[in-house]
């Protein structure tokens, strides 16, 4: 028996208020024995079956002729008396009404209520409760299309199984939404934890029931696969993209929303086909569904047998038999008539990418809400432009300029960098210019020279008597993490790279800003190689102020008011110091050149103190302030004895940066301008499944919990490199569709991989990741790195 057989013996849960039935039978009082039939209305007349009840002609319109202006005004009224069976014939009405179909009957032989008929609309609009009103599919019966059965097939009420309990549950913003103090921009927060955690289990628990099912053919598993990757798009966005309550409701609702669909899938799939291919009666096992409106004959009968609960349209007639008319349902109480702002529309032909599923207007709106509701792009990764130099300067010293028109794909993108310029074939002039992506002022090596000599960094790219690079050219190792293998091998291969005439962009603070110690004598906690310090006096400084931007600045990568473009190594420190106040003057001795380059520099500085001053509502760093941090306050002599803490600030900065990396080079390379919504989805969650599941573009914004950080780059013969080659093969698969991948790594993404075959197909993979990286962008990759907590 299935577990919507209204007629099933299981205990039903108790339901909450919010989910109590509006529909229940009208009382006798309340039934309505007359409704005027519209004009212009014609009706025949025909012998009563025998053993059926008389049928009432009398205010029927006459069979001789059709109505005519002054003629009285017919009504309609039961023709049959006593009580209904439980289940009537395909076309007889345990409920009929009139309601404003002119010339038709509703009509239903199983409820004892008639729903608001969804009227075609040119404009479908979402409400602030998320739903679309009486179009809403998931909730309200809608009229039948011949490729959308399983529309139908979702379930009514969550009485047969708990698990789908919380998708019944109506979302408000004053119950379900909480601000998140944390990202300092006031307005923006997330469902909250319960209901983002019950709704995570629902979905995953309708994703596991579709996928269990072998016997779909392969149009209806192509459009269950779809429903997942919608979903499971839907979830992240909903648990790790903050925004303001009314689009955190619609995202939540469209959880809701695909979830009820994909059930309603696995019903169909489950329980209506096998009864349709049966020659078996199941009509008086009518299961608790949401039903639809029908007006094919050949449909009603079908239905009527296996026991789906219908409404049928179908002409006036007095052979109609009727047991009670009553008027349309109203909407349930709970659903908002209000629409949200800014509303969410989809307009009746507008073409969303998906008209070739269906044909109808469900999957076109479910695409357009997924793609306004929860799309998650990152900005553009593109080139830092600044104003050109004097014309009497080197043309090749200046900085490129891009226009809108270069961009080929709104998704997040790098673009290629100019040729590179060798550093001997630059003047004093133009290698001062560069000093910009350098570290500033105390940045020191420890260690490269006699015992106790610090010497000054180099300028970017450019190496002195020390042979010193700047990390973003040259591998320089860390301190306090350790690299993979396969990683630290490919980046040093790379070798040094040479200056690029653009600054180069980060999407999260880079890591060799924080693994610094404030000076060579006093060392730092968590240090595991003194030898590899580098020294600059700011960097307890940045790591509190990290503790309290952090957020801003992970909830920034995916929303375009938050101004979410990536920042440059400079204007990273300048966010990391914490001096927001704007500075009004530039003191220089210089002049020409001189004085433009701090009057950039000026500029920049006061651009970034507008971010987070006037977007984030952040105040200027304080030193004595307290931060929370994992469920206790931190201060800056906190950051200086405690190694977990910048341990778990690097890995956030090497992951952020390596997922968002890696998704703009596969934009770059593989996207195409005329691609649809849906291929661009389908290719993120490819290139999101190589950090792992969840996987969407959304998680970017790696998790925190420990328990979810999951590190697959061993280098064999570690243990358990078993464990990385599914993520490898993910890996090899995004590569493949990039210029001039090598033949070894294809054939990783199509075959199984044995311990010596992993090696080489790891090492050739990520070797060909960095090559590819640093010729379209001239500075090396952020790698991953494994937690101090996984």
């Amino acid at each position: 028996m299935s577990q919507y057989d209204e007629t099933s013996t299981s205990p039903r849960p108790k339901f909450p208020k919010f989910h109590k039935k509006t529909r229940a039978p009208p009382s006798p009082t309340a039934e309505v024995e007359s409704v005027p039939l519209p004009e212009r209305v014609t009706a025949s007349s025909s012998p009563t079956p025998e053993g059926q009840s008389p049928v009432n002609h009398s205010l029927l319109a006459s069979p001789s002729r059709p109505i005519r202006p002054g003629d009285p005004i017919p009504v309609l009224k039961k023709n049959r008396f006593g009580t209904p069976p439980d289940v009537c014939g395909p076309w007889e009405g345990k409920v009929a009404t009139i309601g404003s179909l002119n010339g038709f009957l509703v009509t239903s032989p199983t409820r004892e209520y008639i729903p608001r008929y969804p009227r075609e609309v040119e404009v479908i609009q979402t409400y602030e409760d998320g739903f679309w009103g009486e179009h809403e599919y998931s909730r309200h019966p809608q009229l039948y299309v011949e490729e959308m059965t399983h529309l139908a097939c979702i379930p009514a009420t969550p009485e047969q199984d708990e698990m789908l309990f919380d998708l019944f549950h109506p979302l408000h913003a004053s119950r379900d939404w909480t601000e998140d103090r944390d990202i300092a921009v006031h307005g923006l927060g997330l469902i909250k934890r319960e209901m983002r955690k019950s709704l995570g289990e629902c979905a995953a628990y309708v994703i596991a029931r579709f996928e269990a099912i072998s016997a779909a053919d392969a149009s209806t598993s192509r459009y269950g696969s779809f429903l997942i990757m919608l979903l499971r798009q839907a979830v992240d966005r909903m648990n790790y993209l903050p925004s303001v309550a009314t689009r955190s409701i619609a995202v939540a609702a469209h959880v809701q929303r695909l979830a009820l669909e994909l059930e309603g899938l696995t019903t169909y799939l489950q329980v209506v086909l096998p009864r349709i291919e049966s020659s078996e009666d199941f009509s008086h096992s009518v299961l608790d569904v949401v039903g639809g409106f029908i007006r094919e004959g050949a449909v009603t009968q079908t239905w009527h047998r296996v026991g789906i609960p219908y409404w049928v349209l179908q002409p006036v007639s007095s052979e109609v038999a009727v047991w009670r008319v009553v008027q349309e349902d109203a909407l349930p109480f709970w659903l908002s008539t209000r629409p949200c702002n800014p509303p969410i529309l989809h307009r009746a032909g507008t073409f969303v990418g998906v008209s070739n599923l269906t044909g109808n207007w469900v999957s076109s709106m479910v695409v357009s809400i997924s793609k306004h509701a929860t799309g998650s792009h990152l900005a553009r990764l593109n080139l830092a432009a600044v104003p050109e130099v004097p014309t009497s300067e080197s043309s090749s010293s200046k900085r490129a300029r891009f226009e809108a028109k270069d961009i080929i794909t709104k998704h997040l993108t790098m673009r290629p960098a100019d040729p590179v310029l060798a550093a001997s074939k630059k003047s004093r002039r133009q290698r001062r210019r560069q000093e910009g992506d350098a570290p500033a002022g105390d940045l020191a090596i420890v260690g490269s020279g006699s015992a106790g000599t610090s010497h000054r960094s180099q300028p970017s790219g450019q190496s002195g008597s020390t042979g010193i690079q700047h990390p973003s050219r040259s591998l320089v190792l860390s301190p306090f993490v350790e690299l993979p293998a396969v990683w630290a091998e490919a980046l040093r291969a790379a070798g040094t790279i040479p200056p690029s005439p653009n600054s180069a962009l980060y999407f999260f603070p880079p890591p060799f800003l924080l693994d610094t110690v404030v000076s060579a004598a006093t060392g730092s906690a968590g240090c595991a190689h003194p030898d590899r310090a580098r020294v600059d006096s700011k960097v307890n400084r940045y790591l509190h102020n990290l503790l309290r931007i952090r957020q801003f600045c992970r909830t920034r990568l995916f929303d375009l008011s938050l101004n979410n473009r990536p920042l440059t190594i400079t204007e990273w420190r300048a966010a990391l110091w914490g001096d927001y106040l704007p500075q009004g003057s530039v003191r220089t001795s210089g002049t020409g050149a001189d004085a433009r380059r701090a009057k950039r520099r000026r500029d920049e500085r006061n651009e970034i103190g507008l971010l987070f001053h006037k977007v984030a509502h952040m105040d200027s760093y304080d030193e004595t302030a307290l931060v929370k941090f994992e469920n206790r306050q931190v201060d800056i002599h906190t950051i200086a004895n405690d190694p977990a803490i910048r341990a778990t600030l690097l890995w956030e900065a090497h992951e952020v940066n390596f997922r968002a990396e890696l998704i703009a080079l596969d934009t770059l390379l593989v996207h195409k301008v005329d691609w649809m919504e849906i291929h661009r989805w389908e290719r993120e969650m490819l290139v999101s499944g190589v950090w792992g599941p969840p996987s969407s573009a959304a998680t970017v914004t790696a998790a925190i919990d420990p328990s979810l950080r999951v590190f697959c780059w061993y280098t064999p013969p570690q243990e358990h490199w078993d464990t990385c080659r599914e993520r490898l093969r993910t890996f090899a698969r995004v590569l493949t569709r990039w210029p001039d991948c090598p033949e070894d790594v294809i054939q990783a993404s199509r075959s199984e991989l044995h311990e010596d075959d992993f090696r080489e197909a790891q090492r050739r993979a990520v070797s060909f990741y960095v090559q590819t990286f640093v010729s379209q962008y001239s500075r090396l990759p952020i790698p991953p790195i494994l937690s101090a907590g996984a």
